[in-house]
């Protein structure tokens, strides 16, 4: 069994050693490129969103790339996203017939420990519960990991991107909790020497659609590019708190909830109060400024805008919303990256 599934930027790791601990081959095909995108675009309904086409386009290349079996996240509720699994499994038997397309809800746990997965990969339901639980933890050390990295690029760019591979590496090599728990410390030390410097840093808050928050391809790297800017990016959205979430384990799930309430009663659909609430923890908490990203023709979202404007208009944060879609421009992406963050430090001095 030769087994793939969407690219989910750091956690990606956690995702195949997540298949591998029941007993598959993953087969990703090429990381994520141009390439990818076109052909999602290419197969994909003209106005759908980003997150759609670039999924589609990985799983198109996993197939060229010897993949018999697709795994997609399902989705419910106000949101497109309900609908991607229908729309591409569809499309992609269109494509090829060598394949077999999972779709795995997202929000029945009983049924994904007791009966899709274990019938999907032939395993017992311990051995699911199990893989899972290494699941959450290892999400946890990438949560970690993209902590540190944030802060230490907005430190010093140049010396922390030197230091990525080893971090990943460190990442990728763990097969138990007790190798977890040691990465963690390593990554600490690993680190902490660039934490020695102190500047002042521009804090922003980064909010919006889970995908594009997720996979730096489908943001073009805006986390990367803003911490060459001297900026660390403050952000809750992981796969560690989805999976949280999912499991019904978040504590802080209830305060976002109340922290959106005020700009934002009624959940629109798909994260616009997790974007809204969130966004209103970091006001409260102290922040420079917010980055609202989030797909082209994103109902929820725009929803959610609406609300972010009343509260940077409130708590006098600048506030930059940017949607992105297939024909969005890296360099006109910089260019309004690089006038926020001027706009803060003039606004700062």
């Amino acid at each position: 069994m030769k087994v793939a599934f969407p690219y989910l930027g750091y956690d990606t790791i956690a995702l195949k050693k997540f298949v591998e601990m029941l007993g598959a081959e993953v087969c990703l095909g090429s990381p994520l490129t141009a390439r990818t995108l076109s052909l999602g675009a290419k197969y994909s309904p003209e106005l759908i969103c980003l997150p759609f086409k670039i999924t589609l386009g990985s799983f198109v290349e996993a197939l060229e790339a010897g993949a018999d079996t697709l795994l997609m996240a399902a989705g419910a509720r106000k949101c497109r996203f309900g609908y991607y699994h229908y729309l591409q499994e569809d499309i992609l038997k269109k494509i090829s017939n060598h394949h077999q397309f999972y779709a795995i809800s997202q929000y029945t746990p009983y049924e994904f420990f007791f009966k899709k997965i274990p019938k999907i990969f032939g395993v017992s339901p311990r051995r699911v519960i199990y893989a899972t639980w290494l699941l959450l933890h290892h999400s946890a050390l990438i949560d970690y990991y993209r902590k540190l990295i944030r802060l230490a690029r907005a430190i010093d760019f140049t010396s922390a991107q030197k230091k990525e591979s080893e971090a990943l590496r460190i990442i990728e090599n763990v097969s138990n909790l007790s190798a977890i728990r040691k990465a963690k410390n390593k990554l600490k030390e690993l680190f902490q020497p660039l934490f020695k410097f102190k500047k002042r840093i521009i804090k922003i808050g980064l909010v919006g659609e889970i995908y594009l928050m997720l996979e730096p391809f489908a943001n073009h790297d805006i986390e990367k590019e803003l911490g060459k800017m001297g900026v660390v990016v403050i952000g809750r959205r992981s796969l560690y708190r989805h999976l949280k979430h999912l499991l019904h384990i978040d504590t802080s799930e209830l305060k976002i909830i109340i922290d959106a309430y005020k700009y934002l009663k009624d959940s629109p659909g798909g994260e616009a109060i997790k974007t809204v609430g969130e966004a209103h923890g970091f006001c409260k908490t102290g922040i420079d400024g917010i980055i609202h990203i989030y797909p082209f023709t994103c109902m929820p979202e725009n929803i959610a805008y609406e609300a972010l404007e009343k509260m940077a208009h409130d708590y006098a944060i600048p506030l930059l919303s940017i949607s992105i879609d297939e024909h969005t421009s890296k360099t006109g992406l910089l260019t309004r990256l690089e006038a926020f963050v001027e706009l803060i430090k003039r606004k700062n001095l």
